[in-house]
């Protein structure tokens, strides 16, 4: 039996990191059965001063998975985790970020004084190495950078990439002959999608669901739907991480014109994501990025079709029927493309909702590669 650790920030029953933390989930649910995953992560979700409701600072037990949830603000309880993880001898390291200090910074050093042993290092950087990413407290970041390659680590790494052009980001900066496995994110998602549901209202319903940062473009939405003159309704599902963002887009929902009717719903937990997202029209997401996007799979699993940018991995399917790829994130675009939907009538509305169940129907009969763990073991063995 193999044993893989996965070095997460966030895990479940986590919910304020979005995407990520339902990719670790799913890793360790998805590995092969000769695969034992164990997880060390924090004890907090994101900007909460109560800890989860959990077992913290010793081993526990989650799905298939053994979970220690550490006291992460204390030195002492993350040191006491490590030796944990390090008793159970893993043979894989899994990070998944490059800039965490307590779930990859920290054991990426102890890994380079030998307190590991010698497993094969697997890292996602989850989208840390695009150029806006980047430039947010940069000259810290390129410090670490520079660290990272004076100490020779990334030579014994191999990277997760979940997109094309992360893979382009990562050769970027650690160069052409980085070791990157490209290999898109598993879901627990069924095979095949929710009957559509025949809505029989007229008025669309449309759905925000997703962390309130400026990256998801919430704000990009509000100011389309200020050039709407039809009866239309916005309901937004999400944390709000960044207070500042979350007060500029509730002001921008008191400018609204009175025939937009839109509703702050909060945080969806994400076994709820699916049901939530059935009940409405259409998804809407003008996101600066996504190496995946969790929310899209599952707004298409219940035939829920999707607006979103060209920056996410589903244009090819979106374009064959799933949805609407909108050209940028101007809000001018984004009104162009939610008018010509509000003037369809209900029984195309309708019929494009089969064609988002249909879309990804398509999209889940795609043959599968091998779980990334099983390739990232292969390919560390072969650099040995």
């Amino acid at each position: 039996m193999t044993t893989v650790a996965i070095f997460t920030a966030l895990y479940p029953p986590a919910v304020k990191g979005g995407g990520p933390i339902r990719s670790t989930e799913v890793l360790a649910e998805t590995a092969s059965s000769e695969i034992t995953p164990i997880v060390i992560t924090n004890d907090h979700d994101i900007g909460e001063q109560k800890p989860l409701s959990v077992t913290t600072n010793e081993w526990t037990k989650r799905g298939r998975a053994k979970i220690r949830y550490t006291s992460a603000s204390s030195l002492i309880e993350l040191i006491r985790g490590c030796s944990a993880v390090r008793a159970e001898r893993p043979s894989l390291l899994n990070f998944n970020s490059f800039f965490s200090a307590k779930f990859t910074i920290l054991p990426l050093f102890l890994w380079r004084v030998g307190y590991w042993g010698r497993p094969i290092l697997l890292l996602a950087p989850r989208g840390e190495f695009g150029h806006g990413a980047l430039c947010r407290r940069s000259y810290k970041k390129r410090l670490y950078i520079w660290l990272f390659r004076l100490l020779g680590i990334h030579r014994s790494v191999v990277w997760h990439s979940t997109a094309a052009h992360e893979t382009a980001d990562i050769q970027r900066e650690w160069g052409p002959r980085a070791t990157i496995i490209l290999r898109e994110e598993d879901t627990l998602l069924q095979s095949e999608p929710l009957a559509s549901r025949q809505l029989p209202r007229q008025q669309p319903y449309f759905v925000f669901l997703g962390r309130i940062v400026e990256h998801k473009g919430l704000d990009v939405v509000l100011k389309a739907l200020k050039g709407i003159d039809s009866k239309v309704s916005l309901d937004i599902y999400g944390p709000e991480e960044d207070p500042a963002y979350a007060a500029l887009c509730k002001e921008l929902v008191a400018g609204l014109p009175t025939p937009v009717s839109v509703e702050f719903k909060g945080t969806v937990a994400p076994e709820a994501a699916c049901s939530t997202l059935a009940a409405y029209d259409a998804l809407l997401m003008p996101t600066a990025g996504e190496n995946f996007g969790h929310v899209i799979a599952e707004s298409l699993s219940v035939s829920c079709p999707v607006f979103t940018t060209p920056s996410t991995p589903w244009t090819e399917i979106l374009q064959s029927g799933g949805g609407i790829v909108v050209k940028d994130r101007e809000p001018e675009s984004w009104l162009a493309a939610i008018d010509r939907f509000v003037a369809l009538p209900a029984p195309t509305r309708a019929q494009l909702r089969l064609e988002a169940g249909n879309a990804y129907r398509s999209w889940k009969g795609q043959p599968q590669k091998p779980h990334v763990w099983t390739t990232a073991l292969q390919a560390g063995q072969r650099r040995r």
